[in-house]
């Protein structure tokens, strides 16, 4: 699996989870692997030519587009030239999508009704028998 992974992906996993801060979906140990995978691909792509204003855009501006015409064309390159950064750049993102999948199995998913008007579908991580949302209380969650 680890030789799948391209360079638009893993510069995406990185921009998802460091310059997007994983957007609440991410646990601590996978945004750690985040920031060091960003940080990796910063400075290689810094060495392959890539301007710090253009890093400093995609990080503060949030620029996808300037993440994907800039640093993932020189990220490409640098991979072809350097295959042990690529093993190990492909190594770290695999273990974020590990740490992704185990922190998903630990989710469940809840579906509750208000009186029969409303559905509310709800992901949590169970931290007791018994979860309370507002007044609700559900009981023996059984995981997904």
């Amino acid at each position: 699996m680890i030789e799948t992974l391209t360079a638009a992906a893993i510069a995406n996993l990185a921009f998802d989870g460091v310059i997007q801060a994983g957007a609440g979906k991410l646990t601590e140990a996978a945004l750690a692997k985040c920031q060091q995978l960003w940080q990796k691909i910063r400075g290689k792509v810094k060495e392959e030519g890539v301007a710090e204003a253009v890093l400093v855009e995609v990080e503060n501006q949030k620029s996808l587009d300037t993440l994907e015409q800039q640093v993932i064309p020189r990220l490409h390159e640098a991979m072809l030239k350097d295959p042990q950064f690529a093993h190990e750049i492909k190594h770290i993102a695999q273990q974020i999508n590990q740490e992704i999948e185990v922190g998903s199995q630990d989710n469940i998913s809840v579906r509750a009704s208000s009186h029969g008007h409303s559905k509310y579908y709800v992901v949590v991580k169970p931290s007791a028998e018994t979860q309370t949302f507002g007044d609700t209380y559900i009981e023996n969650i059984e995981k997904k």
